[in-house]
């Protein structure tokens, strides 16, 4: 798959339906079916100006491909503690171990690096991408048996530089 015609850009509300596609097209191996309201609702939230509160500024982006919405992730950055957590990132799972999924992880973290070099940055993820992420840097802070769900364990990491 030629990742130069991937293009990454703000999302906008008429992105919502192919970015649920994009979500449910990995429920239940990598989400919950609870998560799909949440991401639902979380989407709406942002579709309403989710940045509105002065300690949290909210940013997220939508991948595609030949102008086609295959993936979606973003961050939050809470000011008053200078950290930056990745939100809700993920690539169609017909895309998936094609490099969409690194692509869109590197673009959101050079955005955090560049706009806030100082913050730490967390996310927390499932036993199933850990080891994606630990490949980059991150560590494992804390774990949390079926975090997530029955069958879903959360693990909160850092990145360690």
């Amino acid at each position: 798959m030629d990742l130069s015609r991937a293009l990454i850009r703000p999302y906008h509300k008429n992105d919502n339906a192919a970015c649920m596609l994009a979500f449910n097209s990995n429920v239940p191996l990598f989400f919950t079916v609870p998560e799909i309201t949440q991401f639902e609702n979380w989407l709406a939230k942002f579709d309403a100006s989710a940045t509105a509160e002065p300690d949290f500024q909210s940013y997220y982006f939508v991948l595609l491909l030949d102008r086609a919405v295959i993936g979606c992730g973003g961050f939050v950055h809470h000011s008053v503690k200078n950290e930056s957590t990745f939100s809700w990132g993920l690539v169609h799972r017909a895309y998936h171990k094609k490099g969409f999924g690194k692509l869109l992880f590197d673009y959101r973290l050079s955005k955090m690096k560049m706009m806030y070099p100082t913050a730490s940055i967390l996310l927390d993820t499932t036993q199933h991408s850990y080891t994606f992420f630990q490949k980059y840097g991150f560590v494992t802070e804390k774990y949390t048996k079926e975090g997530y769900g029955e069958g879903m364990h959360r693990y909160d990491m850092r990145l360690k530089e």
